[in-house]
């Protein structure tokens, strides 16, 4: 056998497993051209810096063995896996994160492929540029310190919160404690700016179960507090079959005579209320509450566009 150095040595052996994931020693020493000892030597060396090899006794052989998935400083994937990943990427929302692994993707696809005729979601700068701490507050149980622009009284100021769960939209929203009044609430994306994580403010847990409950009491990002109530509305045929593929998440319907009758329980009556006057005269409230915030809507808009 001819001489190597210690570097073609590793080069050779991390090649080998490169083309196949385990070796019998004494074959992986004929493969790279070393001595049995030396070759042992070097992969007790290379697991202990980080070279996930783990070794086998099945006398006389020893055999070695990397996870299929290794790769150097990644994962090795197969083409049609880069290309599933690749699709997946697509369906994100924009972003210059989701482009510039498109774009890796692309320089390593065994055959470039066209991108899909694929419109995403458009993510907005705030979106790019905080989600990331907010994830963060949230897989770290680090409290989030912020400015927030509260758009009902126009104003903005720096608040602390514990996020629980991030709902990605559009539009990006996530659901915290608020430091404030120690209430679960919802915050925009769009309405933070600032952010970063304060660990010098506790982190206040919530239990899953309340957090659920919160978000399923929700509608469309909404929660104005109190227990969910029962709501009901009917939408006449012929609007009643495009509105029952289109529903809101959180509604049920059901075919009655002439049409349908949808069926939810929030604490966000006002939302629920504009979506139903949304629906024009198609749509009449079965619930008292409902129809009452219904015909307020109703009527404040008829005064607002009266003319004079």
């Amino acid at each position: 056998m001819g001489q190597r150095s210690n570097t073609e040595t590793i080069i050779a052996i991390l090649k080998a497993f490169l083309d196949q994931r385990t070796w019998k020693q004494a074959d992986l020493a004929r493969q790279v051209g070393v001595a049995p000892a030396t070759i042992h030597k070097r992969l007790v060396e290379l697991s202990s810096n980080g070279v996930p090899l783990e070794s086998q006794k099945d006398h006389p052989h020893v055999f070695w063995s990397v996870p299929k998935s290794w790769y150097p400083g990644g994962v090795l994937l197969t083409g049609e896996q880069m290309a599933q990943v690749l699709r997946q990427l697509s369906h994100l929302p924009k972003s210059k994160a989701r482009n510039l692994l498109i774009e890796s993707l692309l320089k390593y696809l065994p055959r470039p492929r066209a991108m899909a005729a694929v419109i995403p979601a458009e993510t907005t700068e705030r979106e790019e540029q905080y989600l990331p701490v907010i994830e963060d507050s949230a897989s770290q149980k680090v409290a989030l310190q912020f400015r927030y622009f509260t758009a009902n009284r126009g104003t903005e100021g720096t608040r602390h919160a514990s996020v629980h769960r991030i709902v990605l939209g559009p539009p990006a929203r996530f659901v915290a404690t608020c430091h404030r009044s120690g209430d679960l609430k919802w915050f925009r994306v769009e309405s933070v700016s600032d952010a970063k994580l304060d660990s010098r403010e506790t982190f206040r847990e919530a239990d899953p179960k309340d957090v659920d409950a919160h978000l399923r009491a929700s509608l469309d990002g909404f929660h104005e507090g109190g227990a969910p109530a029962k709501h009901m509305f009917f939408v006449s045929a012929p609007d009643a079959r495009w509105v029952a593929r289109n529903l809101m998440e959180g509604m049920a319907f059901e075919d009655v005579p002439g049409g349908i009758r949808v069926t939810l329980e929030t604490s966000a009556l006002k939302r629920l209320a504009r979506y139903v006057v949304g629906l024009g005269g198609s749509a009449k409230a079965l619930t008292p509450a409902l129809e009452a915030e219904v015909v307020m809507l109703a009527k404040g808009a008829l005064e607002a566009n009266a003319s004079k």
